[in-house]
This record gives structure tokens, C-alpha cells and sequence, in this order.
């Protein structure tokens, strides 16, 4: 079933919403508007609950509301499905949803663990930075798309990109006419997440994710932050660490399904 009305995905989903469901979203109009405007969202109901799917063009992002993890998935998934399921140590539910999950045929590709900042002071970028608008798009997606997975890299397509950069929440280094670095976050309320942040291979180490930080606090009023990061990336921690991130508890758990020989599809 195709959405493309939020009421009508807010109803879907409050209607599976229950104690013991195990749901890996929180259904918001900002995170679900740009699917549901272009017609890219779908909705599977099986035995085991809800599944939305998101056509990310490459590949398909699930979400999902678990309520009976003894029966079969029963759904027909596109290849290949992406899903992340993140968690507290108290989380009973959603651990149980990731073996669920390997159970049914989703690959286990790699943890990530979310670091925090609280709100507090921001230091002054040691290079100049710029915060493009909606006229980089196409330098700055072939930017991210050159640094991060198509599949588990949570890039946005172009609409979403194109609203971000509108709303100034890319932040870019440029040195000779060519982009060496780059920041891509998000304000939500009070509270900012750095979404991606990527260094041109050949200047990595070299000290320029530091004005990329410092700016990004800046322009988010020095705000609390969060950002997740991969559990194994301990580069990437050591320079978060250095501007007050530190590890909150959050932890997830990426899964891809694909239809490989030997992996029936639940």
C-alpha cells in the first residue's frame, strides 16, 4: 500500500502502536515528508506487524513495529533492504528484534554507538567555512556520495538535500576551488545531530575536522548535540571527544537484506 498522506500514515501507525511493540521510528512529519510527497513510501501489514518502506532508489529502508516475533516476517521485501535499530542497555525489545531480524534473513553489516554534547560554549573555526545554499547541490551531493555508502550511509536525495542546503545546514571547507571538507546536521528543537562529516581523502589527519566542529557549533547556538558514529571508527570518536562528545549508552545495529542464493526470503 503506497502512503502519501501523513494522517493517514499517523493512523497506520498509532493503530500498532501498543505496549510490547518493538518500533525502530517515531512517525513525524519531518521525517517522513519527503517520502510520503514523492511517493516513495509503502506499507506492508504481515503476522508480525507494521513495515514501512522507503524506495531510496539504490536500495529500500525499513522501518518497522514488531508485535509478534514468532511467526514469519511474511513480507515481501525489495533487494536490498536496509534497516537500523537502535537501542538503550535497557532495551530489551529492540535486542530482541535485531536476532529476530538475523533470524529472518538480515545480514548483520556493523554497530554504531551515538556520542552527546551538552549545550555549552563554541570555539571559532580555524579556517574559513561557508554554508552553501541550494545552488551547491549537485558539488555537494557528489561530495557525500564520494565518502559514504550508498547503502548504509543515510545520504538524502536530492529534494532532501536541496531543503537542507535552503535551510543552511551544510557547512563546506574549500580549498582551491574544490571541496575538502564538509559538515551536514540537522536542528531539531533544541537539539543538533550531525548527519555527516566527511574530509577529502587525501587531507585526512591534517587537522580540518576541528573549523568544521567549531562552525557546526556555532551554528546551532552551541546547543546540545548528538552524532552516531561507527562502534569501530575510533578516529572519528578521538575528534568528536576533543569538542565535548562522549558516549550516551545509545548503541544500533545496521541489518541488509538481500535475496543472495541460499537466503530464502522469510
Amino acid at each position: 500500500m503506497k502512503l502519501t498522506d501523513y494522517a493517514a500514515l499517523a493512523q497506520l501507525a498509532s493503530a500498532h502502536l501498543r505496549p510490547g511493540v518493538r518500533a525502530n521510528t517515531m512517525v513525524s512529519q519531518t521525517e517522513y515528508g519527503a517520502s510520503l510527497a514523492g511517493g516513495t513510501l509503502t506499507a506492508q501489514e504481515t503476522p508480525a506487524g507494521l513495515l514501512l518502506l522507503r524506495d531510496r532508489g539504490d536500495h529500500t529502508r525499513l522501518h518497522f513495529f514488531l508485535e509478534d516475533l514468532s511467526v514469519p516476517l511474511g513480507a515481501a521485501l525489495p533487494d536490498p533492504t536496509v534497516t537500523e535499530v537502535a537501542y538503550r542497555p535497557r532495551d530489551k525489545g529492540l535486542r530482541e528484534a535485531v536476532d529476530y531480524l538475523i533470524e529472518q534473513g538480515f545480514t548483520p553489516l556493523f554497530e554504531r554507538l551515538r556520542l552527546s554534547r551538552p549545550a555549552g560554549e563554541t570555539g571559532a573555526p580555524a579556517l574559513p567555512v561557508s554554508r552553501p545554499g541550494p545552488e551547491r547541490g549537485r558539488d555537494v551531493l557528489a561530495f557525500l556520495q564520494a565518502n559514504f555508502s550508498p547503502l548504509t550511509g543515510c545520504l538524502p536525495n536530492e529534494a532532501e538535500l536541496k531543503a537542507d542546503l535552503a535551510h543552511r545546514q551544510v557547512l563546506l571547507l574549500e580549498e582551491q576551488g574544490a571541496i575538502t571538507g564538509l559538515l551536514h546536521f540537522t536542528l531539531e528543537g533544541t537539539t543538533g545531530e550531525i548527519r555527516h562529516l566527511a574530509i577529502q581523502a587525501s587531507r585526512r589527519g591534517t587537522g580540518r575536522t576541528r573549523p568544521l566542529l567549531a562552525a557546526y557549533l556555532q551554528a546551532i547556538g552551541g546547543a546540545k548535540s548528538v552524532v552516531w558514529t561507527r562502534a569501530d571508527h575510533l578516529a572519528a570518536q578521538t575528534a568528536y571527544g576533543r569538542f565535548g562528545f562522549a558516549p550516551d549508552g545509545r548503541r544500533s545495529a545496521v541489518l541488509c537484506y538481500t535475496k543472495k542464493e541460499g537466503n530464502k526470503h522469510p
